[in-house]
């Protein structure tokens, strides 16, 4: 099975915009944490990320989010995302992602939260 996740990066007022699309299981591993690490490499220190275009996440995909989530709280980072459908909503919140990166129903109710 190849990688079905497709990310495109933009920074805005200081803040890295992560967007998905396609579906976040181990296939995405490399490519969404090198996202991330590289725009930590550039300086960023507040990141979104955009679902809206996220068709499935699994248990895999969990763990890829969690382990972005755990190296920003390590590196004293903000994260945030905007676009989760209700079903990976209410999962995000039962495994206690939603704790430590809010939801929001756009990316400028994301972008304002910082």
């Amino acid at each position: 099975m190849q990688n079905s996740t497709q990310v495109e990066t933009r920074v805005q007022s200081g803040v890295g915009i992560i967007d998905i699309s396609g579906e976040v299981t181990s296939f995405s591993e490399e490519v969404l944490e090198g996202t991330y690490e590289k725009l930590t490499e550039d300086g960023l220190k507040k990141f979104c990320f955009n679902f809206e275009n996220v068709s499935y996440i699994n248990s895999a995909g969990m763990a890829v989010i969690i382990t972005i989530l755990t190296r920003s709280r390590k590196r004293e980072q903000i994260l945030r995302s905007w676009g989760l459908n209700e079903h990976f909503r209410k999962i995000f919140d039962m495994v206690g992602i939603s704790k430590y990166m809010q939801n929001h129903s756009t990316e400028e109710e994301a972008l304002s939260d910082f």
